[in-house]
């Protein structure tokens, strides 16, 4: 591996957001099959997220800045500038609503290939 620096807002749109994970080329500096790292802009109204599940390996969301509405199980909440949620596998979750333009970092451990489980249509 070497040294990579760069601007997520500037990085290759098929990404998406994603900085590092086991679905990059092995040969990739951004390969990694310990850890999925992404960022994301996300858009005022935007309700695109599906309730989803990861059966192994937990994640972690912290909101850098703005303002949504996060299903977590059977709750829903409000996240907003500063705050992170821990979401233990096999969790439903999902955004239900962006209220504000909102930047989130999320880190999920292992990097496990198809180990995303959506439970609605």
């Amino acid at each position: 591996m070497s040294i990579e620096i760069g601007k997520v807002s500037t990085q290759r749109a098929e990404k998406r957001g994603w900085l590092v994970g086991q679905f990059f080329p092995e040969d990739s500096d951004f390969h990694d099959d310990n850890v999925e790292i992404y960022f994301k802009k996300l858009a005022k109204g935007d309700i695109s997220d599906r309730l989803h599940k990861h059966p192994q390996g937990n994640e972690y969301l912290v909101v850098i800045s703005g303002k949504l509405i996060y299903q977590l199980g059977e709750d829903e909440i409000t996240l907003e500038n500063g705050d992170y949620v821990a979401v233990p596998g096999d969790t439903p979750d999902k955004i239900i609503e962006v209220i504000e333009d909102t930047e989130i970092l999320g880190v999920r451990y292992p990097s496990i290939p198809n180990n995303k489980v959506f439970l609605e249509e």
